[in-house]
């Protein structure tokens, strides 16, 4: 097993009882999801810097990686959660913990690694020299970039990895519908109005979600979208039906349209500030008949 840091260190970024056996958590499986998106060079670079942001962004690494390689450590260290903690030694007088207490527990610390996931991810967008050398940022979305982006307009609970999957919708959101109403040499323009920009921004996103709506990759619930969610009945959170999945697919579709909407009547109204602004055009034009008809 590759050990990234000392059992030491471990102990400052998850604290808890002196008794555990960190030998029980595999750094690999954690460190594996963080570098999937952050190179192993980029976090060893990281790691040796002496600037106060970098120090920083290393910190949000490696406490996200160390949550995540506890959370995918429970089937291996499951024994040792009981009904009042987390331990690693054996008492007659203690009983295990009910399994929806430990997978509570996984999911708790999985969204709290995945905010600092995507907290460090914001942090490296601020320092254009170590952006440029990360590929996640040549993957996604100009205009859409960060998960907590995505999360100000619609939830996905902070998730780098649903982030990413979601960039083939992001794409055709743009590609199929924002450009089908807005002309691309407008963005510049609409940018400049940040409220605006807000409106465009939105489309973008609900389209987005309208086309991942259409696929069993995701699950929607009531106020997010996810990957993976296993629903228990004690749980408040609702796993959208097949139905309510369709039905708010078509919510989506009418909140991106009314988000452009939003924006090409502005653009409308104030046309000396869009010169690029032109109007749609007629799906058909009027054609001449030698009977001076004009038809449609």
């Amino acid at each position: 097993m590759e050990y990234y840091i000392t059992k030491e260190q471990l102990e400052e970024y998850l604290i808890l009882p002196k008794t555990f056996d960190w030998e029980l958590v595999d750094q690999e499986l954690g460190f594996g999801k963080i570098f999937e998106i952050i190179p192993v060079e980029i976090y060893l670079q990281i790691k040796t810097s002496i600037d106060i942001k970098q120090k920083e962004i290393f910190r949000l690494l490696t406490k996200a990686a160390v949550h995540y390689s506890f959370v995918l450590s429970i089937p291996k260290i499951k024994v040792h959660i009981n009904n009042i903690g987390i331990s690693n030694f054996d008492d007659p007088k203690l009983k295990p913990a009910p399994w929806w207490d430990v997978r509570d527990l996984g999911l708790s610390l999985l969204k709290f690694a995945d905010k600092l996931f995507s907290e460090s991810l914001d942090k490296i967008s601020e320092v254009p020299a170590l952006k440029s050398q990360v590929p996640f940022f040549q993957k996604v979305s100009e205009y859409i970039s960060t998960p907590s982006e995505f999360e100000n307009i619609y939830s996905i609970n902070y998730s780098p990895e649903v982030f990413l999957m979601l960039q083939r919708f992001l794409k055709q959101a743009l590609m199929l519908k924002v450009y089908e109403n807005i002309k691309p040499e407008c963005v510049d323009q609409i940018k400049a109005n940040p409220e605006l920009y807000e409106f465009f921004k939105d489309a973008i996103v609900f389209y987005s979600l309208y086309y991942a709506s259409l696929l069993p990759s995701f699950v929607f619930l009531q106020n997010a979208v996810v990957i993976q969610y296993e629903e228990l009945p004690w749980q408040k959170s609702q796993v959208l039906s097949p139905d309510a999945k369709m039905m708010s697919g078509k919510n989506f579709l009418k909140l991106a349209n009314e988000s452009l909407k939003v924006i090409s009547d502005y653009m409308k109204s104030h046309s000396s500030e869009f010169p690029c602004y032109t109007g749609p055009e007629p799906d058909r034009l009027m054609q001449a008949r030698d009977s001076g008809i004009y038809l449609t």
